[in-house]
């Protein structure tokens, strides 16, 4: 049982890596490096959930961008949230996934925001940026920038996020799902 859940949660890095170099690569206002943090909230126990989302940012610093390591506590509050909202039976239906999507969002807003504000004067990621620099033109602080700027970036990535997780939970094949209890999808059937 524990090699599946280590093979699930390396699977499941694996893919905020790719998704997060996509972005990445092509300057796109999101993020996309926390659909597999929300995937394991939902298919793996808390501390698989966290390790997830904290790897991410670690091994995202040396394949995305040398920035990602500081944000490793944004991705354990993804982590922490989407696992509440998990067990809550968020991920039940789709417009509840978009709903949770939206509150996590919200809690890495403020998470990253003074990350990014402090250690980076405002300058993220290459789509992220843009909008702060339209946001600092205009006369805004830079920490009332970055607050906006991520407001816009985070009600658009987490959302989709969830909602990509939502789908690839509803078409799961059984024998992928762990016997974890934040699972929402797990049926009596799908155990052995």
């Amino acid at each position: 049982m524990k090699t599946k859940l280590v093979s699930v949660a390396a699977l499941l890095l694996t893919l905020n890596l790719v998704l997060g170099k996509l972005a990445a690569t092509l300057a796109l206002p999101v993020y996309l490096d926390s659909v597999g943090t929300i995937l394991a909230a939902a298919l793996l126990p808390p501390a698989f959930a966290i390790a997830v989302g904290v790897c991410s940012s670690l091994v995202g610093g040396l394949v995305i961008n040398p920035y990602f390591p500081p944000y490793a506590p944004v991705q354990l509050v993804i982590a922490l949230l989407a696992v509440l909202l998990c067990r809550g039976g968020f991920l039940k239906r789709w417009w509840s996934a978009l709903l949770a999507g939206f509150l996590i969002g919200l809690a890495a807003m403020v998470t990253a925001a003074p990350i990014t504000t402090v250690l980076f004067g405002g300058v993220t990621l290459t789509g992220t940026t843009a909008i702060n620099a339209v946001l600092i033109a205009s006369g805004h602080s830079i920490l009332k920038s970055v607050l906006g700027g991520s407001f816009l970036v985070e009600s658009v990535d987490k959302p989709a996020a969830a909602l990509l997780a939502y789908f690839v939970l509803k078409r799961l094949p059984a024998f992928l799902k762990t016997q974890s209890p934040a699972n929402p999808l797990e049926t009596n059937r799908d155990k052995p």
